[in-house]
């Protein structure tokens, strides 16, 4: 009996499923290193160009770009050198470097942020202006206030040449009116019903063209906002001490002192001072 017992537990630990050994675990994927951190050279301010200095990586390792505006990507900018925009002024750029290699996990580093990034000419003196109304106003002027305000402040605008304007209640070194059409004349003999002006000390902005551009504007399919822009600088141009512009070259921008609400001569339709009025104004 005992013999037989013995036989069946010989047999039962044969026919028993065998613990296979554990296999060995996968040696992990080694990651791409950063051995010296990358940077970002140059002046932080609207018009310059920044490069990155990419620092040290794990040899063989292949580098992207990315070019960051207060931490969110921006579009378009790859590459090692990036020209500073007017969006960029009163933000902070960086660049996310990325490093890859065949059977490497990749890694990314960002650079220390920038400097808050400036405009292209230093504040050398400040404008004071006030806001008035003339005549009966249909269009909303808290939006006036605030998108000329906008356009006062604009990198691409009289601000280039180094002009902080701020407005005050009243006074001010200038008077910004909002007029109706019809009161235009009342101002100087060169104002007309159909267009805006600058009187002396008034810039005054026709309440008609405010709200619906030019004629030579809307068929040239230009938007509203940038409308607003030029007529603004222009006649805030006027008051600066700038004259009327021409057409410098047949498919360039117009100078914002040209008078684009009446044609072009060849130009392209421009909000803003191109390079040549950039100088530092003289003042009414």
């Amino acid at each position: 009996m005992r013999s037989f017992l013995v036989a069946l537990l010989v047999v039962g630990a044969l026919a028993a499923p065998q613990t296979p050994a554990l296999a060995e675990e996968a040696e992990p994927t080694p990651a791409v290193r950063n051995l010296a951190a990358p940077t970002v050279a140059g002046t932080a301010a609207y018009g310059r160009t920044l490069a990155v200095r990419p620092g040290r990586w794990t040899e063989g390792a292949r580098l992207s770009y990315r070019w960051l505006r207060d931490g969110r990507p921006i579009g378009g900018a790859q590459a090692t050198r990036y020209r500073v925009k007017p969006q960029d002024v009163g933000r902070r750029l960086a660049v996310r470097v990325t490093g890859s290699r065949a059977g490497h996990r990749s890694t990314s580093v960002t650079t220390a942020p920038t400097r808050t990034v400036q405009h292209m000419v230093p504040a050398r003196r400040v404008v004071t202006y006030s806001v008035r109304t003339k005549g009966r106003i249909k269009a909303d002027l808290r939006e006036f206030k605030r998108l000329a305000q906008q356009t006062f402040d604009d990198a691409r605008g009289w601000r280039t040449s180094g002009t902080v304007f701020r407005r005050v209640k009243r006074g001010g070194d200038f008077t910004l009116y909002l007029a109706a059409s019809r009161t235009l004349p009342s101002f100087s003999s060169v104002c007309s019903r159909q267009w805006s002006c600058r009187a002396g000390r008034h810039v005054v902005i026709n309440q008609t063209r405010w709200l619906y551009a030019s004629p030579a504007w809307r068929r040239s399919g230009g938007s509203l906002r940038d409308y607003r822009h030029m007529v603004v600088n222009h006649e805030t141009g006027h008051w600066l001490g700038h004259g009327h512009r021409s057409c410098p070259r047949r498919g360039g921008p117009a100078p914002v002192m040209m008078q684009q609400s009446k044609g072009l001569g060849g130009c392209e339709f421009n909000p803003w001072p191109r390079p040549g009025e950039r100088r530092v104004p003289r003042f009414g």
